[in-house]
């Protein structure tokens, strides 16, 4: 019996239930991943998406769960934007950072715990995959942002900038405009963030004169509700552009001041 098959007798509904799914995987010997797209290809929702039923499409999940999207940096706005895309089903991630964590990271890093200090921020990216959802592929790489990695990035439909070097956030950006790769920018400071989407135009250069000079600040000020908040942004503008949907942000950019409830255009729209 094929897999489609399979989904349909499991399904009578049209809802594939988690465990269902993982007895088809095995039983058909495929990914969790495949038997989750399968699914959705015969509009059957897997259980896990449900509560995505009445904003997405059977199509636009399937889109999701196809897609392919590199993050910059893993530390604090990575973590929370890597824990977000993995729910709402990504189907791979490359994630890349060359540090460990440090106890000065537990106050706004989602993937650090005290068991993770010490441990490369990718390999905790991973082990979090596994136990939220097992049906995202990730590619770790514990190293920084270099050539030698460049083609594994280009399979990227996306790439999330979430780096806190001025230098390398510049590297990432000309890489992705040469590439012809969307880059979703985001920095975070205090109670300050900003959030900007490199689509055609160059302007993530003016954008990034406006961000602190982090680059000569040994432990930057910032607060865990900042970084949350500003990677939420970061990853709706993700699957804004993974299903091709309008948004305000592409190639401009907000400021976001959570101590005032303010987000303020920083630049005009071309």
């Amino acid at each position: 019996m094929s897999l489609a098959a399979r989904l349909r007798e499991k399904s009578p509904d049209n809802v594939l239930l988690f465990a269902d799914a993982l007895i088809l995987a095995e039983q058909c010997n495929v990914e969790l991943l495949k038997v989750e797209q399968t699914a959705l290809e015969h509009n059957i929702w897997p259980e896990r998406y449900l509560r995505h039923r009445d904003i997405f499409s059977p199509a636009q999940q399937h889109q999701l769960l196809v897609s392919t999207v590199a993050i910059i940096g893993c530390g604090g706005l990575g973590g929370q934007v890597f824990e977000e895309l993995i729910r709402l089903g990504v189907g791979r991630i490359i994630a890349i950072d060359p540090d460990c964590f440090a106890a000065h990271n537990l106050n706004r890093q989602l993937l650090c715990t005290v068991e993770e200090l010490g441990k490369f921020k990718v390999q905790a990216a991973v082990k979090r995959a596994r136990s939220v959802n097992p049906a995202t592929q990730v590619t770790p790489f514990a190293q920084s942002f270099s050539a030698d990695i460049h083609e594994e990035v280009r399979q990227a439909q996306v790439v999330i900038d979430c780096l806190d070097s001025i230098a390398d956030r510049h590297e990432l950006a000309g890489f992705c405009r040469t590439s012809r790769i969307p880059l979703v920018h985001g920095a975070v400071e205090k109670w300050f963030g900003q959030i900007g989407v490199q689509e055609k135009n160059n302007l993530i250069k003016e954008l990034y004169r406006q961000i602190p000079p982090q680059d000569k600040i040994t432990i930057p000020s910032v607060l865990s509700c900042t970084v949350a908040a500003v990677a939420s942004l970061q990853v709706a503008e993700t699957i804004k552009l993974l299903l091709n949907l309008d948004s305000p942000l592409r190639d401009n950019w907000k400021s976001v001041d959570l101590l005032s409830c303010e987000i303020e255009e920083l630049g005009p729209r071309p």
